[in-house]
């Protein structure tokens, strides 16, 4: 299995590599931004797009992973690999797909907040001041906070999926199995 890590420049990258490969078994390349091209991209079975500062609309390189073929065909629209969204990186998922972002009324730098997944409750590590204020289309809540924000989102039928919180963070409880979680349905055997 190809993994890739296109790192924003967020300071979490080594972590989430980490435990990308205790939970997967496969060290992940790492790759800057800056150095990312559609083409590598679309040569790994996953892309994990990691945090970073800005806002999504700052990383226009991510668009054309989403926006090739017919835009109205959701198995047209996404030409490459499955692809998870940690952080900006959920939001960058949510942007290249229609959806919006907004600031926070209240930033959640570095605080965990336990939030609700399925019947569970975990806490997890908050570092946002951006939130999906808009879901773009086929992208579903799987999380939330008591507020509402979104913390969790996965795509009805393409492989992508997303989490706004630090799932790599210390402050996380559980981190293996919410990756795993995250990843369930991504990967095909």
């Amino acid at each position: 299995m190809r993994l890739l890590l296109a790192d924003n420049g967020g300071g979490f990258s080594r972590s989430l590599a980490h435990l990308a490969a205790q939970v997967l078994d496969v060290v992940p390349e790492s790759v800057a931004y800056a150095d990312l091209s559609a083409e590598r991209a679309r040569d790994c079975d996953l892309l994990f797009i990691a945090t970073g500062p800005g806002h999504p609309r700052d990383y226009p390189a991510y668009a054309p992973l989403f926006a090739q073929g017919n835009p109205a065909d959701d198995s047209a629209r996404h030409a490459g690999p499955a692809i998870l969204g940690i952080g900006l990186g959920m939001l960058i998922v949510n942007h290249c797909l229609g959806g919006e972002t907004a600031a926070l009324a209240t930033p959640a730098q570095g605080r965990a907040e336990t939030v609700g997944f399925g019947p569970e409750r975990l806490r997890v590590a908050r570092y946002q001041s951006l939130y999906a204020s808009r879901l773009a289309p086929g992208l579903a809540v799987t999380a939330a906070t008591d507020g509402g924000v979104p913390m969790a989102v996965r795509h009805e039928s393409l492989p992508l999926a997303g989490l706004a919180f630090q799932v790599e963070s210390f402050l996380t409880e559980k981190p293996e199995e919410l990756l795993r979680h995250a990843l369930a349905g991504l990967l095909h055997p």
